[in-house]
């Protein structure tokens, strides 16, 4: 589980309804559902609009996604690739093929049956890199959807509470008083408070969330795609290791890894 995820979103709401109680407000008079219908369901039609229904009805799946997001280990990753290096400069690139089978990452699994089949190099890494632009692209998808949801949200906010107030200004020759024009004008601008609330608290962090996921994913398949050729290539498992290390952006992991790694002469 991403932890941080499921952090962030309840620390948000909570926040905000902690500072509504202080402020002695009354979680009652937050409630509007015909605002909730107007803001979710509002921004549901606008992505319809954006995007295709398939992308649209995925979101439940997006969301999923940033609290259980693929396990991509790349300390695992490297490591793998320097072990394969080794059992290849031994007993060639033909004692791979047994492990194909084992790889559960389709790209890799792929890269590697085209290394042991005795594809051209340049030809692997026009595959590898063709399959890892496709996966980049599917991949701002999701965040692209959300920011379009956290983009309308406040909108249709505002539009609710313009449908409000014309509701409380129709009512003022009613002889209704100051008090139910002020509630009326309160209730009104609830819209806008679900609006703005939605964009800053669920649509544009969860949307920096798969940009971030997005981003890891991208390392681990240029790690793929550079221990695939080295591996083919012949390279020394420490070069190797280096390669991939150059990959990783993170100075803490990288460090971890070299810290794992067995020295020379152990």
């Amino acid at each position: 589980m991403e932890i941080s995820t499921v952090l962030g979103l309840v620390g948000g709401f909570t926040v905000v309804l902690l500072t509504l109680l202080i402020e002695g407000g009354h979680v009652a008079s937050f409630i509007n559902f015909g605002a909730l219908i107007l803001i979710l369901g509002g921004s549901v039609a606008v992505a319809v609009v954006s995007f295709s229904l398939k992308e649209v009805t995925a979101i439940p799946q997006y969301f999923m996604k940033a609290i259980f997001p693929p396990k991509e280990n790349l300390k695992e990753m490297v490591e793998l690739f320097v072990n394969l290096s080794e059992r290849a400069r031994r007993e060639g690139l033909l004692s791979l093929e047994d492990d194909l089978s084992s790889f559960k990452d389709k790209m890799m699994r792929t890269g590697m049956e085209l290394v042991v089949d005795g594809t051209d190099p340049e030809i692997v890494r026009d595959i590898l890199e063709d399959y890892a632009d496709a996966e980049k692209e599917h991949d701002k998808i999701p965040p692209e959807l959300m920011e379009t949801l956290g983009g309308f949200s406040p909108t249709l906010g505002i539009i609710g509470t313009v449908m409000g107030l014309v509701h409380v200004l129709e009512g003022l020759g009613g002889g209704g008083g100051i008090e139910q024009l002020g509630r009326g004008i309160a209730v009104a601008f609830i819209a806008t408070f679900y609006g703005i609330g939605f964009a800053n608290l669920l649509w544009l962090p969860m949307a920096n969330k798969l940009k971030f996921l997005s981003h890891r994913s991208v390392t681990h398949r240029n790690i793929i795609i550079k221990g695939v050729m080295s591996i083919q290539s012949g390279d020394h498992p420490r070069v190797i290791r280096e390669k991939l290390l150059c990959q990783i952006s993170d100075p803490h992991l990288r460090q971890e890894i070299e810290e794992a790694a067995p020295k020379e002469g152990a």
